[in-house]
């Protein structure tokens, strides 16, 4: 009788505990996100068409997917290139607004497109996004979309700056580089007089002209890459507008690549040097440049920084292993619960796109978009 009262107690108690204790932290039942997906038109070489596509996810399953535009990579009357998701970095501003590589900007909701020049990205400030021209023929010049009017324009105050900082540029006539600041008032200010020579040419693809990357980490400081005359070695140095000047590493024995390098800042917050030789974590603090095994991707996942040639690269979630897939690092995207990798068959040097491979945290399970005109994957959005 006893061992019955003390078996109904426990039950009593189980059953307390369970509708007290907080719930397990997860996703909430019927969260909605899509994934933007660039892909080329069937007879693209014809008609140089690109569709921007939405594939639409519910509980860790795709449910639907819609077209969001087509639009032209060229355009008759139009010098180079019109609208193009496969150069640069696309981003996503507000859950809605697609900002290409090379400064076109897509509204995804009223499924039009804003700006069809040409710029380089600088800044998103609030109700405005803001771009830079420097061109030989058509000058420097600040652009602004106001976000409110879908106006865009040139910006006429020579004085204006959208960001509390000079402008910096690098000299490419001498040997070795300079690199310079200019003020407002365009007065000259030589930061560093001995750059290096920049990286090897030639460089494959449309833009045969190597870009020097100047990383800025604040509004006082940034970071360039000082490679030596051979061009088999860089130096990383950190740069402060007062002129002050830190080594932070040496990267050695960087063997030629037709990709320009670059930095960037990592998800976790960290900076990221990409060149031949592959990625580095940049740490500012101990002054060192470290080879990276895994980079992190955002959202708890992570992706073999070096390719593997058995296997490709790693793709792990909270550092375990969830597949192994031939797919690029730099247009990997992830959202909370989902992360998406251009999947990719490599035969010797070629690679042939086939599409996008999804995973996610509700059923932990691959899903597969058969994309084989695949032109670039822009990212997540929360819907």
């Amino acid at each position: 009788m006893r061992l019955l009262k003390l078996s109904a107690l426990f039950c009593v108690f189980a059953f307390f505990v369970a509708f007290q204790l907080p719930p397990k932290k997860g996703l909430p039942a019927g969260r909605k996100v899509a994934l933007l997906v660039a892909e080329y038109d069937d007879n693209a070489a014809a008609n140089n068409l690109q569709h921007l596509v939405n594939y639409h996810f519910v509980d860790g399953a795709m449910v639907s997917k819609e077209t969001v535009i087509s639009l032209p990579t060229k355009k008759a009357g139009v010098t180079g290139n019109y609208v193009r998701f496969d150069l640069g970095k696309n981003r996503i501003y507000r859950n809605r607004y697609v900002v290409t590589g090379i400064g076109n900007v897509i509204d995804i909701k009223t499924k039009k497109l804003l700006v069809a020049e040409r710029g380089d990205f600088i800044a998103f400030k609030g109700d405005s996004i803001v771009f830079r021209t420097n061109d030989i023929f058509k000058g420097k010049y600040y652009s602004v979309l106001d976000l409110r009017t879908e106006k865009f324009g040139k910006v006429e105050n020579a004085n204006y700056n959208p960001l509390p900082r000079p402008d910096v540029e690098v000299d490419e006539t001498t040997k070795p580089f300079s690199i310079s600041a200019y003020g407002v008032s365009g007065k000259q200010d030589v930061l560093v007089k001995d750059a290096g020579f920049g990286e090897a040419q030639p460089l494959l693809g449309d833009d045969v002209k190597r870009k020097f990357p100047i990383f800025w980490l604040d509004n006082t400081s940034f970071l360039y890459a000082n490679f030596s005359k051979n061009q088999q070695s860089a130096t990383i140095y950190k740069v402060n507008i007062n002129h002050a000047i830190e080594k932070i590493g040496e990267i050695t024995e960087i063997p030629a690549t037709a990709a320009n390098a670059f930095f960037e800042f990592a998800s976790d917050g960290g900076v990221v040097y990409a060149c031949g030789k592959g990625r580095f974590a940049i740490d500012l603090k101990k002054k060192m440049v470290t080879k990276l095994v895994n980079q992190p991707i955002g959202n708890n996942f992570f992706l073999e920084a070096d390719e593997n040639p058995k296997y490709g690269r790693s793709i792990l979630y909270e550092l375990e292993v969830i597949g192994k897939k031939w797919c690029r690092l730099e247009n990997a995207k992830t959202v909370s619960g989902y992360a998406a990798f251009q999947s990719e068959i490599v035969m010797g040097e070629e690679r042939y796109p086939q599409g996008v491979a999804i995973w996610n945290t509700t059923n932990k399970k691959w899903t597969s978009l058969d994309i084989t005109n695949l032109s670039d994957i822009v990212g997540w959005v929360e819907e």
